[in-house]
């Protein structure tokens, strides 16, 4: 079973489009530290039909990530670095050989996984479960590279039209 965690739920954008890609009997935890917007959240995933793939923890992550029980096969920092948990608290939770991806610092930055471009990563991890003669990841895979670069079109670009999503934890 394919386990996801995010941290930095905003208005659910992302996290809907991760919960489209998870396989069968995958599973998506999302922490939010605003009760407001995870409220929001919550009615977005019910009405997308996808209420029972995604749990939505309500505090801030720093204080509620050792109640978490790992491995993860991705972990999404989907918050500002100043707001993150630390990171050794994170990589605790991330099984061997799974995926970190951070939040760009910035409108122009690459968003990061396992400190290479999405690009990078994913064509290694796409790779990878070829090769060990995985292929139903590859579509979760594209649908996580699918969400991180919606995300970043949504919070990181100045000339985002009106229909990109938006997801205003920032």
């Amino acid at each position: 079973m394919l386990r996801v965690l995010e941290i930095g739920t905003g208005a659910g954008d992302g996290t809907l489009i991760l919960a489209a890609a998870l396989p069968t009997g995958g599973m998506l935890i999302t922490m939010e530290a605003d009760a407001g917007k995870a409220q929001v959240a919550r009615k977005r995933f019910t009405d997308a039909g996808y209420a029972d793939r995604i749990n939505v923890i309500v505090g801030e992550p720093s204080r509620f990530l050792h109640k978490l029980r790992g491995p993860f096969d991705v972990i999404y920092l989907n918050v500002p670095a100043a707001l993150a948990p630390p990171r050794d608290r994170v990589l605790a939770l991330l099984r061997p050989g799974g995926a970190l991806i951070a939040r760009p610092a910035g409108k122009n930055d690459t968003i990061v996984v396992n400190d290479m471009t999405i690009a990078e990563w994913l064509a290694h991890a796409k790779a990878d479960a070829e090769k060990r003669g995985l292929p139903e990841l590859i579509p979760m895979l594209e649908g996580l590279a699918q969400a991180t670069e919606r995300l970043r079109a949504a919070d990181w670009n100045d000339d985002a039209d009106k229909d990109t999503p938006h997801d205003d934890h920032q």
